[in-house]
């Protein structure tokens, strides 16, 4: 079977443009603190709003990696608070509202270092079959 290389835009260490997203879990939370650099802004000196659906989306899909289950985005919902500066750290952190077998449903946030919410996430993910836990994954 062929190796497959971990290339996600998230959470891949080895993709050159990649955010390189890191992982913790908390009370069954998935947290992440990130700071943006220059080249994900979309207006001056603010994070582009594809990259911090992109943040949501990963954070939201790895608090359910965290219950060992892989799932597939189905659909997101992103509200944006107030513009996330370029250069400042900021934490994302998502948990499982609900599942079923099949389907979860989890919320997500982005604070800054004063806890002010920045954009929140909700969004729908669906277990993927035994077919793709089965993939040698490097």
């Amino acid at each position: 079977m062929e190796k497959l290389v971990n290339r996600c835009f998230g959470c891949s260490e080895i993709n050159p443009i990649g955010l390189k997203l890191k992982f913790s879990y908390k009370d069954d939370e998935a947290v992440t603190k990130w700071i943006p650099k220059e080249e994900y802004q979309g207006w001056p000196g603010v994070l582009h709003g594809g990259i911090t659906a992109t943040i949501l989306d990963e954070v939201m899909a790895y608090a359910i990696v965290n219950k060992g289950i892989m799932a597939a985005t189905v659909e997101i919902s992103v509200k944006y608070c107030k513009k996330i500066p370029i250069g400042e750290e900021i934490l994302a952190r998502a948990w499982i509202e609900k599942g079923t077998k099949k389907i979860f449903y989890v919320r997500a946030h982005i604070q800054n270092k004063n806890k002010e919410v920045l954009a929140e996430g909700s969004g729908k993910y669906f277990k993927m079959n035994d077919k793709y836990l089965n993939l040698n994954y490097k």
